[in-house]
């Protein structure tokens, strides 16, 4: 089945949660996105809580740190919050009560990762240290110098 999100942007999964063995995870990515409508789907929840259980890696971006919030995973732990953070106003803050919300574009806490929408860049290198995709601190911080156009 083709998912489309907010921004109009098109996926089409490559597996479905239930094809998936949490013992073959390194890491599991929840996107942004306004996550209300999987809030109650078992099968999600289950197996997040599975994977938090075994210590698998859950990061969460913009939207995707709510569902985390919804399932617990930020309970006790530091965090982002989601899109630009977490303020009393928005709609989902009551799901961070448990939670200490940091000012940081991202935050890893354990297994947790969570960020901020707009540091999808900040993410995706501190991802790929985590998961040793880089040889070294310095290939990490050119790299994230090259996606940020930073010339220096």
């Amino acid at each position: 089945k083709v998912y489309i999100s907010e921004e109009k942007q098109r996926f089409l999964p490559d597996h479905r949660i239930e094809e998936l063995n949490p013992d073959e995870i390194d890491l599991f990515l929840i996107p942004g996105g306004n996550p209300s409508y999987l809030f109650e789907h078992p099968t999600l929840r289950d197996f997040v809580l599975t994977l938090n259980e075994k210590k698998k890696y859950i990061a969460g971006i913009c939207g995707g740190t709510d569902l985390m919030a919804k399932h617990g995973l930020l309970d006790n732990r530091s965090c982002t919050g989601s899109s630009s953070g977490i303020e009393q106003e928005d709609e989902f803050y009551y799901l961070y009560k448990d939670a200490s919300i940091l000012n940081e574009d991202v935050v890893m806490d354990g297994n947790i990762i969570t960020s901020t929408g707009q540091a999808f860049i900040e993410l995706a290198i501190q991802l790929g240290r985590l998961l040793k995709q880089y040889e070294s601190d310095e290939q990490a911080d050119d790299c994230y110098k090259w996606y940020k156009n930073r010339k220096e």
